[in-house]
């Protein structure tokens, strides 16, 4: 009976996820300090479907962060898709117009007053005939230095693609074994978690619930930003499952969160497990040692097919600090005033030396394009050089004396 009701409750969902009527969803946003302080973010996606606003048109949308309302103006197209709305200033006697755009200035988002890490923010559109109808999402706050991992969802956090894109609440047993373990151990070494889907923004919702909901003995997935497609579930279902080429928006949503970085490589590693995630990571300069692909069968490998292999419980147990070696903090000064207030701690780098390149207490080894000689090979070349050069020139002197 309760195997019959989960297939009730899974049809419902699909049926509810395909169904343009019940289309509401919000994106995670993710914004980044930049050293002066200024802020820039991901799109603010978000979208309300038919059954909350029948009639969404030009209708207003209220905006609240942290339980703080905020005084920015949204507004719904025809298609219940929201933008940020401002005012131009009007020539002459014309009738004032609006800008639309997905994106806060620096000062709008400086007026939301976020926090480090997450902050919940919920948006809601109230109608005379339909009430209240509402979503919510989180906004992310992150330093320019912060080192970020990105995972896959489908596939990669789940055993299925097919099953883990279209029937989002799944439940635990369908995860790979050891994985809240190793991203817990991930986060817990100072880096940032990003999850990535091409499910649609209509998934959000199902999609957060599982990822949060996801427990494995005593450990859960560690909080972090979902990035979703803002396209339809029908259109993304297409694109995963179908034609295949989810990377497409992949490719462009990491480009896109790449370019608020002012630091050259901000994404330190990727998880995946197919392909086009492998080209996903590449495009935005992950190299291809510190991709990692999961087979169905659990098994993890680079993606630049070094040897290794392992597992999520194993790389968890055994190696989690050298493949992601702990961040320590740094200071940083904030002000000159010299105070103690002026200082803050920054993670900034790795404890060990060049953990990303070639490092005898690390993982991460560059396979042909880096090469490192060791203390004793660099003198041994050298008293050759240098005997080769005493001998020619020891043989030169009997010649002249000749």
């Amino acid at each position: 009976m309760n195997n019959i009701h989960s297939f009730a409750s899974n049809i419902k969902y699909y049926y509810n996820a395909i169904n343009p009527a019940s289309l509401t969803g919000a994106i995670d946003v993710i914004v980044v300090e930049q050293p002066d302080g200024s802020l820039c973010s991901t799109p603010f996606h978000v979208r309300f479907g038919k059954y909350g606003v029948f009639y969404s048109s030009e209708k207003y949308v209220d905006f609240i962060v942290n339980n703080k309302e905020i005084k920015l103006k949204m507004k719904l197209d025809e298609n219940g898709v929201s933008s940020i709305v401002s005012e131009e200033e009007p020539l002459l006697m014309a009738q004032t117009s609006y800008i639309r755009s997905l994106r806060l200035s620096s000062d709008e988002l400086k007026s939301l007053q976020l926090q480090y890490g997450s902050n919940e923010a919920r948006f809601s559109v109230t109608t005379k005939f339909q009430g209240t109808s509402w979503c919510s999402c989180h906004i992310y706050l992150f330093k320019y230095s912060d080192r970020i991992v990105i995972s896959d969802i489908d596939g990669t956090i789940t055993k299925s693609d097919v099953r883990g894109h279209v029937i989002a609440a799944i439940g635990g047993q369908w995860a790979h074994a050891g994985v809240a373990e190793l991203y817990s151990r991930i986060k817990q070494n100072g880096y940032k978690m990003v999850y990535l889907s091409s499910r649609a923004i209509g998934q959000s919702h199902y999609t957060k619930t599982y990822l949060q909901s996801l427990a494995q003995g005593s450990k859960s997935l560690p909080d972090g930003p979902v990035l979703l497609s803002p396209m339809s579930v029908l259109m993304a279902f297409r694109k995963e499952v179908i034609e295949r080429k989810p990377e497409e928006f992949k490719i462009a949503c990491l480009s896109d969160l790449q370019s608020l970085f002012p630091v050259k490589h901000p994404f330190y590693a990727g998880f995946g497990n197919r392909e086009t995630d492998v080209r996903s990571y590449a495009a935005v300069d992950i190299p291809a040692e510190r991709i990692l692909i999961i087979n169905p069968s659990g098994t993890v490998k680079r993606a630049d097919a070094g040897g290794f292999s392992s597992s999520y419980s194993m790389m968890a147990m055994e190696m989690v600090d050298y493949l992601f070696p702990p961040l320590h903090l740094a200071p940083r000064r904030t002000s000159e005033d010299g105070g103690e207030n002026s200082i803050k701690m920054e993670k900034m780098r790795a404890n060990f030396t060049k953990p990303e390149t070639c490092s005898t207490f690390t993982h991460w080894r560059t396979t042909d394009t880096v090469i490192v000689e060791d203390e004793l090979a660099v003198y041994e070349r050298k008293r050759k050089e240098m005997a080769d050069k005493n001998k020619k020139a020891s043989k030169n002197k009997k010649i002249a004396r000749r």
